[in-house]
């Protein structure tokens, strides 16, 4: 199973999440990405949200999560994108699908920073420091 994991953190001063919407636009101005896509969003919270992408064969379906998660140094932006190609061929239909994804968030997102990509820096992020270290 293909797995590749995107982390963007906002740049700038960005609005205070309200009320009821925990992801403070984040998931909003994934919106022209989605579109680019051809993601049909099938699930979606305040601070997530899951899409399916119609890229064509059905057994090379893709699934891409985006999750909004708070730290004290402020919110990240963690875009998932999963698929059934084994990775052991190194899952070129995904690889290429995950760099458009790249693609397209420096085109539409120039606010949000890459922070973190698995293909590139390895499969997980680095474990975050307990607040005071």
């Amino acid at each position: 199973m293909a797995r590749f994991l995107l982390v963007l953190k906002p740049t700038g001063t960005q609005p205070a999440a309200t009320p009821g919407e925990r992801g403070g636009g984040l998931l909003e101005c994934l919106a022209p990405v989605l579109d680019a896509l051809h993601a049909d969003v099938d699930h979606r919270t305040p601070a997530h949200l899951g899409a399916l992408l119609r890229n064509g064969a059905e057994n090379q379906r893709m699934q891409l999560f985006a999750d909004v998660q708070s730290h004290a140094d402020g919110r990240l932006l963690e875009l998932v994108l999963l698929s059934r190609e084994p990775m052991g061929t190194r899952a070129p239909d995904t690889s290429r699908t995950f760099q458009r994804l790249v693609d397209l968030v420096h085109t539409h997102l120039p606010n949000l920073a890459v922070v973190f990509r698995s293909d590139r820096d390895g499969p997980a992020p680095p474990p975050r420091p307990a607040p005071g270290q």
